[in-house]
Protein backbone atom coordinates (compact mmCIF):
# COMPACT_ATOMS: atom_id res chain seq x y z
CA UNK A 1 0.00 0.00 0.00
CA UNK A 2 2.79 1.87 0.95
CA UNK A 3 4.37 1.59 -2.58
CA UNK A 4 1.69 2.96 -4.48
CA UNK A 5 1.37 6.31 -1.94
CA UNK A 6 3.91 8.17 -4.92
CA UNK A 7 1.59 6.66 -7.56
CA UNK A 8 -1.45 8.35 -5.83
CA UNK A 9 0.06 11.32 -5.36
CA UNK A 10 1.39 12.03 -8.84
CA UNK A 11 -2.18 11.56 -9.81
CA UNK A 12 -3.70 13.56 -7.65
CA UNK A 13 -0.98 16.30 -8.31
CA UNK A 14 -1.90 16.16 -12.00
CA UNK A 15 -5.90 15.44 -11.02
CA UNK A 16 -5.15 19.30 -9.40
CA UNK A 17 -3.48 20.79 -11.79
CA UNK A 18 -6.10 19.66 -14.39
CA UNK A 19 -8.51 20.92 -12.50
CA UNK A 20 -6.82 24.25 -12.08
CA UNK A 21 -5.84 24.69 -15.68
CA UNK A 22 -9.58 24.29 -16.41
CA UNK A 23 -10.67 26.85 -14.26
CA UNK A 24 -7.85 29.34 -15.52
CA UNK A 25 -9.34 28.25 -19.10
CA UNK A 26 -12.43 28.70 -18.00
CA UNK A 27 -11.96 32.17 -16.30
CA UNK A 28 -10.00 33.38 -19.84
CA UNK A 29 -12.77 32.24 -22.08
CA UNK A 30 -15.56 33.96 -19.37
CA UNK A 31 -13.05 37.51 -19.56
CA UNK A 32 -12.46 37.02 -23.45
CA UNK A 33 -16.01 36.34 -24.08
CA UNK A 34 -16.66 39.34 -21.91
CA UNK A 35 -14.06 41.86 -23.12
CA UNK A 36 -13.42 40.61 -26.61
CA UNK A 37 -16.47 39.53 -27.26
CA UNK A 38 -19.21 41.36 -25.94
CA UNK A 39 -21.76 43.98 -26.56
CA UNK A 40 -19.48 46.34 -24.99
CA UNK A 41 -16.87 45.52 -27.54
CA UNK A 42 -19.37 46.23 -30.41
CA UNK A 43 -20.34 49.29 -29.01
CA UNK A 44 -16.65 51.01 -28.27
CA UNK A 45 -15.71 49.58 -32.04
CA UNK A 46 -18.64 51.97 -33.27
CA UNK A 47 -17.52 54.77 -31.31
CA UNK A 48 -14.18 54.04 -33.01
CA UNK A 49 -15.38 54.61 -36.21
CA UNK A 50 -17.42 57.40 -35.52
CA UNK A 51 -14.41 59.26 -34.22
CA UNK A 52 -12.13 58.25 -37.41
CA UNK A 53 -15.06 59.07 -39.40
CA UNK A 54 -15.65 55.57 -41.27
CA UNK A 55 -19.15 55.51 -42.02
CA UNK A 56 -19.35 53.24 -43.94
CA UNK A 57 -17.86 51.10 -41.24
CA UNK A 58 -20.27 52.49 -38.14
CA UNK A 59 -23.32 51.95 -40.53
CA UNK A 60 -22.64 48.02 -41.09
CA UNK A 61 -22.15 47.70 -37.50
CA UNK A 62 -24.57 49.64 -35.87
CA UNK A 63 -27.06 48.15 -39.11
CA UNK A 64 -29.32 51.16 -39.37
CA UNK A 65 -31.80 52.40 -41.90
CA UNK A 66 -30.91 55.67 -43.39
CA UNK A 67 -33.89 58.10 -43.34
CA UNK A 68 -34.35 60.06 -46.29
CA UNK A 69 -32.05 63.22 -46.39
CA UNK A 70 -28.65 64.34 -47.31
CA UNK A 71 -25.85 61.99 -46.51
CA UNK A 72 -23.04 64.49 -45.88
CA UNK A 73 -22.77 63.83 -42.31
CA UNK A 74 -22.48 60.38 -42.52
CA UNK A 75 -19.29 60.12 -43.88
CA UNK A 76 -15.70 61.46 -44.12
CA UNK A 77 -14.66 65.20 -42.39
CA UNK A 78 -18.17 65.96 -41.42
CA UNK A 79 -18.70 62.95 -39.60
CA UNK A 80 -15.46 63.35 -37.94
CA UNK A 81 -15.82 67.06 -37.55
CA UNK A 82 -19.81 66.01 -35.81
CA UNK A 83 -17.98 64.02 -33.19
CA UNK A 84 -14.70 65.58 -32.50
CA UNK A 85 -14.21 66.17 -28.61
CA UNK A 86 -16.36 62.63 -28.21
CA UNK A 87 -14.99 60.74 -25.04
CA UNK A 88 -16.43 57.69 -23.64
CA UNK A 89 -16.65 58.62 -19.73
CA UNK A 90 -18.17 54.65 -19.39
CA UNK A 91 -19.71 51.66 -21.04
CA UNK A 92 -22.57 50.81 -18.73
CA UNK A 93 -22.51 46.60 -17.97
CA UNK A 94 -25.34 44.58 -20.58
CA UNK A 95 -28.56 45.10 -18.80
CA UNK A 96 -31.70 42.56 -20.15
CA UNK A 97 -34.23 43.66 -22.81
CA UNK A 98 -35.45 39.52 -23.36
CA UNK A 99 -35.16 37.69 -25.66
CA UNK A 100 -31.22 37.25 -25.98
CA UNK A 101 -31.20 41.04 -26.33
CA UNK A 102 -29.58 43.41 -23.66
CA UNK A 103 -28.96 47.21 -22.95
CA UNK A 104 -25.95 49.37 -22.76
CA UNK A 105 -25.90 52.65 -21.90
CA UNK A 106 -23.04 54.72 -22.44
CA UNK A 107 -21.83 58.16 -21.07
CA UNK A 108 -19.70 60.54 -22.95
CA UNK A 109 -19.21 64.08 -23.50
CA UNK A 110 -19.26 65.82 -26.63
CA UNK A 111 -19.35 69.56 -27.28
CA UNK A 112 -18.64 70.34 -24.07
CA UNK A 113 -21.54 68.68 -22.70
CA UNK A 114 -22.07 65.45 -20.67
CA UNK A 115 -24.80 63.26 -22.71
CA UNK A 116 -25.66 59.48 -22.87
CA UNK A 117 -27.20 57.10 -25.16
CA UNK A 118 -28.33 53.70 -25.68
CA UNK A 119 -27.93 50.79 -27.61
CA UNK A 120 -29.64 47.64 -28.05
CA UNK A 121 -27.68 44.43 -28.92
CA UNK A 122 -29.11 41.00 -29.47
CA UNK A 123 -27.12 37.89 -29.24
CA UNK A 124 -26.86 36.15 -32.70
CA UNK A 125 -24.65 32.72 -32.33
CA UNK A 126 -21.58 31.93 -31.00
CA UNK A 127 -18.25 31.66 -32.55
CA UNK A 128 -15.40 28.73 -31.78
CA UNK A 129 -18.27 26.91 -29.59
CA UNK A 130 -17.90 29.26 -26.71
CA UNK A 131 -17.57 33.27 -27.83
CA UNK A 132 -20.80 35.01 -28.61
CA UNK A 133 -21.86 36.66 -31.47
CA UNK A 134 -23.33 40.12 -30.66
CA UNK A 135 -25.00 43.10 -32.93
CA UNK A 136 -26.80 45.74 -32.81
CA UNK A 137 -30.57 45.77 -32.94
CA UNK A 138 -31.36 47.63 -36.01
CA UNK A 139 -32.70 50.93 -35.83
CA UNK A 140 -33.17 54.77 -37.71
CA UNK A 141 -30.73 57.25 -37.92
CA UNK A 142 -31.79 60.39 -36.84
CA UNK A 143 -31.67 63.63 -38.21
CA UNK A 144 -31.37 66.85 -38.10
CA UNK A 145 -33.44 69.64 -40.50
CA UNK A 146 -31.45 73.06 -41.23
CA UNK A 147 -33.87 76.02 -41.90
CA UNK A 148 -32.36 78.50 -44.21
CA UNK A 149 -35.28 81.35 -45.25
CA UNK A 150 -32.45 83.13 -47.12
CA UNK A 151 -29.65 81.35 -47.56
CA UNK A 152 -28.84 78.55 -50.07
CA UNK A 153 -25.57 77.60 -49.08
CA UNK A 154 -23.94 76.53 -45.56
CA UNK A 155 -20.97 74.89 -43.94
CA UNK A 156 -21.85 71.37 -41.70
CA UNK A 157 -18.98 71.21 -39.29
CA UNK A 158 -17.13 72.76 -41.74
CA UNK A 159 -18.03 70.72 -45.44
CA UNK A 160 -19.90 72.73 -48.00
CA UNK A 161 -23.31 71.80 -48.70
CA UNK A 162 -25.99 73.24 -50.80
CA UNK A 163 -29.40 74.14 -49.27
CA UNK A 164 -31.94 73.90 -52.19
CA UNK A 165 -34.85 74.24 -49.82
CA UNK A 166 -36.07 76.77 -46.71
CA UNK A 167 -35.86 73.04 -44.70
CA UNK A 168 -33.55 70.43 -45.34
CA UNK A 169 -32.91 67.71 -43.65
CA UNK A 170 -29.73 65.15 -42.99
CA UNK A 171 -29.32 62.06 -42.01
CA UNK A 172 -26.77 61.30 -38.64
CA UNK A 173 -25.34 59.13 -36.26
CA UNK A 174 -25.51 59.07 -32.72
CA UNK A 175 -23.94 60.38 -31.03
CA UNK A 176 -22.92 63.43 -32.90
CA UNK A 177 -22.72 67.20 -32.68
CA UNK A 178 -24.11 68.44 -35.94
CA UNK A 179 -23.08 72.33 -36.52
CA UNK A 180 -23.83 74.50 -39.27
CA UNK A 181 -22.80 77.92 -40.09
CA UNK A 182 -22.26 80.12 -43.30
CA UNK A 183 -19.38 82.99 -43.73
CA UNK A 184 -18.03 84.80 -46.56
CA UNK A 185 -17.47 88.03 -47.57
CA UNK A 186 -21.18 89.67 -47.37
CA UNK A 187 -23.13 87.21 -45.51
CA UNK A 188 -22.14 85.53 -42.59
CA UNK A 189 -24.09 82.93 -39.85
CA UNK A 190 -22.93 82.29 -36.40
CA UNK A 191 -22.91 78.41 -35.79
CA UNK A 192 -25.85 76.73 -34.19
CA UNK A 193 -25.28 73.42 -33.24
CA UNK A 194 -27.33 70.57 -31.26
CA UNK A 195 -26.63 66.77 -29.79
CA UNK A 196 -27.95 63.78 -31.34
CA UNK A 197 -28.46 61.43 -28.75
CA UNK A 198 -30.45 58.48 -30.20
CA UNK A 199 -32.48 56.97 -33.01
CA UNK A 200 -34.95 58.65 -34.60
CA UNK A 201 -33.89 61.72 -32.52
CA UNK A 202 -35.00 65.44 -34.75
CA UNK A 203 -33.05 68.67 -34.26
CA UNK A 204 -34.07 71.90 -35.80
CA UNK A 205 -30.91 73.90 -36.64
CA UNK A 206 -31.46 78.00 -37.95
CA UNK A 207 -29.83 79.37 -40.27
CA UNK A 208 -29.67 82.81 -38.41
CA UNK A 209 -27.69 84.89 -42.06
CA UNK A 210 -27.50 88.60 -41.82
CA UNK A 211 -25.18 90.85 -44.01
CA UNK A 212 -21.88 91.45 -42.62
CA UNK A 213 -20.30 94.77 -41.79
CA UNK A 214 -18.40 94.71 -45.46
CA UNK A 215 -21.55 94.80 -46.94
CA UNK A 216 -23.06 97.16 -44.73
CA UNK A 217 -20.31 99.53 -45.65
CA UNK A 218 -20.32 98.64 -49.33
CA UNK A 219 -24.33 100.16 -49.48
CA UNK A 220 -23.38 102.56 -47.76
CA UNK A 221 -20.78 103.79 -49.77
CA UNK A 222 -22.79 103.87 -52.91
CA UNK A 223 -25.59 105.30 -51.04
CA UNK A 224 -23.38 108.50 -50.23
CA UNK A 225 -22.23 108.83 -53.13
CA UNK A 226 -25.69 108.45 -54.94
CA UNK A 227 -26.77 111.32 -52.28
CA UNK A 228 -24.05 113.51 -52.87
CA UNK A 229 -24.06 113.52 -56.59
CA UNK A 230 -27.60 115.22 -56.17
CA UNK A 231 -26.24 117.40 -53.32
CA UNK A 232 -23.93 118.89 -55.93
CA UNK A 233 -26.23 119.51 -58.09
CA UNK A 234 -26.51 123.14 -57.85
CA UNK A 235 -29.27 125.84 -58.48
CA UNK A 236 -31.90 123.75 -58.18
CA UNK A 237 -34.85 123.34 -55.05
CA UNK A 238 -35.35 120.06 -56.69
CA UNK A 239 -32.54 118.07 -58.72
CA UNK A 240 -33.66 115.60 -61.01
CA UNK A 241 -33.42 112.04 -59.86
CA UNK A 242 -33.17 113.09 -55.87
CA UNK A 243 -34.74 111.99 -53.08
CA UNK A 244 -35.13 115.55 -51.79
CA UNK A 245 -36.59 118.94 -52.83
CA UNK A 246 -37.95 121.99 -51.22
CA UNK A 247 -40.48 124.65 -52.57
CA UNK A 248 -41.74 128.10 -51.52
CA UNK A 249 -43.95 130.89 -52.85
CA UNK A 250 -40.84 133.40 -53.12
CA UNK A 251 -38.40 133.92 -55.65
CA UNK A 252 -35.12 132.41 -55.63
CA UNK A 253 -31.63 133.75 -56.37
CA UNK A 254 -28.50 131.58 -57.57
CA UNK A 255 -26.97 129.88 -56.51
CA UNK A 256 -28.72 127.47 -54.72
CA UNK A 257 -26.82 125.08 -52.66
CA UNK A 258 -27.63 121.52 -50.84
CA UNK A 259 -26.00 119.60 -48.01
CA UNK A 260 -26.83 116.54 -46.49
CA UNK A 261 -26.90 116.24 -43.05
CA UNK A 262 -28.30 113.48 -41.54
CA UNK A 263 -27.31 110.07 -43.98
CA UNK A 264 -29.76 106.95 -43.71
CA UNK A 265 -29.17 104.66 -41.93
CA UNK A 266 -28.38 101.14 -43.99
CA UNK A 267 -30.68 97.92 -42.95
CA UNK A 268 -30.44 94.64 -44.87
CA UNK A 269 -32.93 92.14 -44.28
CA UNK A 270 -33.65 88.92 -46.18
CA UNK A 271 -37.83 88.45 -48.03
CA UNK A 272 -38.96 85.45 -49.47
CA UNK A 273 -35.42 84.09 -50.32
CA UNK A 274 -33.93 87.51 -51.49
CA UNK A 275 -31.99 90.39 -49.67
CA UNK A 276 -33.68 94.09 -49.87
CA UNK A 277 -32.63 97.75 -48.36
CA UNK A 278 -35.05 98.65 -45.64
CA UNK A 279 -36.83 102.13 -46.46
CA UNK A 280 -34.01 104.33 -46.31
CA UNK A 281 -34.64 107.82 -44.82
CA UNK A 282 -32.20 111.15 -44.16
CA UNK A 283 -32.24 115.10 -43.88
CA UNK A 284 -30.86 117.58 -46.39
CA UNK A 285 -30.36 121.06 -46.00
CA UNK A 286 -31.11 123.73 -48.54
CA UNK A 287 -29.45 127.46 -48.39
CA UNK A 288 -30.25 129.88 -51.14
CA UNK A 289 -31.47 133.93 -51.10
CA UNK A 290 -35.02 134.82 -51.43
CA UNK A 291 -37.31 137.70 -52.86
CA UNK A 292 -40.99 138.33 -51.42
CA UNK A 293 -42.56 139.20 -54.54
CA UNK A 294 -45.45 141.11 -52.57
CA UNK A 295 -42.68 143.26 -51.12
CA UNK A 296 -39.62 142.88 -53.09
CA UNK A 297 -37.70 142.28 -49.50
CA UNK A 298 -34.39 139.72 -49.71
CA UNK A 299 -33.84 137.32 -46.96
CA UNK A 300 -31.82 134.34 -46.82
CA UNK A 301 -33.52 131.08 -47.15
CA UNK A 302 -32.57 128.25 -45.11
CA UNK A 303 -34.31 124.75 -44.32
CA UNK A 304 -33.71 121.78 -43.79
CA UNK A 305 -36.28 118.95 -45.14
CA UNK A 306 -36.65 115.26 -44.28
CA UNK A 307 -36.18 112.76 -47.31
CA UNK A 308 -37.20 108.92 -47.87
CA UNK A 309 -36.73 106.74 -50.91
CA UNK A 310 -36.07 102.73 -51.65
CA UNK A 311 -32.96 100.91 -53.21
CA UNK A 312 -32.92 97.69 -54.96
CA UNK A 313 -29.68 95.89 -53.85
CA UNK A 314 -28.04 93.22 -56.08
CA UNK A 315 -24.85 90.78 -54.68
CA UNK A 316 -22.87 89.05 -57.17
CA UNK A 317 -19.55 87.51 -57.48
CA UNK A 318 -17.85 90.80 -58.96
CA UNK A 319 -20.03 93.02 -56.18
CA UNK A 320 -22.85 95.17 -54.88
CA UNK A 321 -24.87 97.02 -56.56
CA UNK A 322 -26.93 99.59 -55.05
CA UNK A 323 -30.11 101.33 -57.76
CA UNK A 324 -31.97 103.84 -56.13
CA UNK A 325 -35.48 103.90 -56.47
CA UNK A 326 -36.76 107.16 -56.23
CA UNK A 327 -40.05 108.30 -57.73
Amino acid sequence: MQGTNPVIKAVATWLLALMLTIAAAVVVIYFVNAKAYGPQHQVSSYFSALKEGDGERALGLLAAKVPAGNPALLDGEALKASTAGLEILEIGEPSSAGQNRVDIEVRYSLGGEEAQSTYRLDRTGREWLFFDQWSFVPSTLPTVTVLSPSQRQAALNGVPVSLPQERTTFSAFYPSRPEVSYTSEFFAAPPSAAVLAGPLDTKELTLATEATEALTGAVDAELRTFLDGCASTQDRLAPPGCPFFHFTDNKVELPITWEITEYPVVSIRPVSGSWVLSPLTGKARVKTTQTDLFSGAKSPLEAETDFSFGAQLAVGTDGVSVTPLVD
